[in-house]
């Protein structure tokens, strides 16, 4: 088991990133498939299921109480795993949730040929996630930025480790392909158009947006 969140739930989760595991329904007991999820050890199943409740409500809104009820564990078992609690759980479920992203980025980046396609089809793959949950999933890492407090560090830690892996992920693809004089703000701006595109697509219940957002922020790429 690895020390971020549990080698197979990188696995599980990389499987779903790449559509493997199907669309994603609108409860979380539907999108995590109940005999993969038994098959976890408990705290991989703990994870899974806190980055799942992150998606759909962010930090705030979720609790132990519920993580416990739907991944089958006890309060011992997640203090023994998680000594510091739901922070801690939740930091290391958006450490998860960001690898799987990552390890998308990494796939399109592979199968597309410049990073203008590479940018689109990751755009599209995100868009096709939002419409699948009927709009009811956004990004982890976005969500639980917008209302965990100042004092939950850890929390911080792992949003900040994760948007800095996609930045430079991002960064090196324009600078192999040489679309951008400063590849780090290019990404960063790219980044930031489709998160932003993300949020106002669910509030607007409209995929297209996000395709459209990512055709003109690299139309002027060569």
């Amino acid at each position: 088991m690895s020390g971020w969140g549990g080698t197979q739930t990188r696995i599980w989760l990389t499987d779903w990133s790449r559509g493997r595991l199907g669309s994603m329904p609108e409860t979380v007991s539907a999108a995590i498939d109940a005999a993969a999820l038994r098959a976890l050890p408990t705290r991989d199943r703990l994870v899974a299921v806190a980055g799942d409740l992150l998606q759909l409500r962010g930090y705030a809104g979720i609790g132990v109480a519920e993580i416990l009820q739907r991944s089958g564990a006890n309060k011992g078992s997640l203090y023994f795993h998680f000594p510091g609690g739901k922070e801690e759980l939740v930091a290391c479920a958006l450490r998860v949730r960001a690898a799987a992203v990552s390890d998308l980025i990494a796939t399109v980046i592979v199968d597309a040929p410049d990073a203008a396609a590479a940018v689109r089809s990751f755009a599209s793959v995100l868009a096709a996630r939002l419409d699948d949950s009927d709009f009811q999933r956004g990004c982890a890492l976005a969500s639980s930025t917008l209302d965990a407090g100042p004092e939950h560090t850890q929390v911080y830690d792992a949003v900040r480790q994760g948007y800095g892996r996609w930045v430079a992920q991002l960064a090196e693809l324009i600078e192999r392909d040489a679309v951008a004089d400063d590849p780090e703000a290019e990404a960063c701006m790219v980044l930031a158009a489709l998160e932003g595109a993300l949020l106002l697509a669910r509030a607007r219940r409209d995929p297209l947006l996000v395709a459209s957002v990512a055709e003109r922020v690299t139309r002027h790429w060569p």
